[in-house]
């Protein structure tokens, strides 16, 4: 940096002049014209594969809302079925048709000795099924019936005793004589 030499100018513009232009490179080339496209008959190249599938992570959140003036509200869950069996009424209806249930239970025994074991139980089962649909009805009836009117509790009591007198009637009669013909293989005379 000793070495210093004085800057001399290359020319000297008069003030008042313009100043010239600066120098531009020269514009670059032109790119290449495309080639014309290949005729539809001729076929050409095959399309390029498109790019595989970016996988995308999707996260979607419903919300449900329950409310409003229109909305009908969740009831409350009731008591299971094992909870609403009523057990003393049960209990005294069952004791009470042992009345009955007995003599069901020899018509059974007869019919199973005089005719045949398979007429027994299709005599024991229609009854069983009916005297069950009706104690459904009746006793869906006396639920939604007025608590003041006793003559629909009086129907769906009178069903259920009719119901346990055939079912005790029929599990006294007609199953373990079934087991013993099925495991001996006696048949009755």
């Amino acid at each position: 940096m000793t070495d210093r030499k004085p800057i001399v100018p290359s020319r000297v513009i008069p003030s008042g002049q313009q100043l010239p232009a600066p120098v531009s490179p020269p514009p670059p080339p032109a790119p290449p014209a495309p080639p014309p496209p290949p005729d539809w008959w001729q076929g050409g190249p095959p399309p390029a594969a498109p790019p595989p599938p970016v996988p995308v992570d999707v996260h979607v959140t419903v919300t449900i809302e329950q409310g409003g003036w229109l909305a009908v509200p969740e009831p409350e869950p009731g008591p299971r079925w094992w909870q609403r069996i009523r057990w003393g009424y049960n209990l005294a209806l069952a004791f009470l048709s042992l009345t009955l249930a007995g003599p069901w239970g020899a018509l059974l025994a007869s019919v199973r000795d005089e005719e045949s074991l398979a007429g027994a139980w299709v005599m024991a089962a229609i009854p069983l099924v009916v005297l069950g649909v009706l104690d459904n009805a009746r006793r869906v009836e006396a639920l939604h019936a007025d608590p003041d009117l006793w003559l629909p509790k009086f129907r769906a009591a009178s069903v259920r005793f009719l119901l346990w007198a055939a079912v005790l009637g029929t599990a006294l009669t007609l199953p373990i004589t079934t087991l013993i013909y099925a495991l001996t293989g006696v048949k009755p005379a």
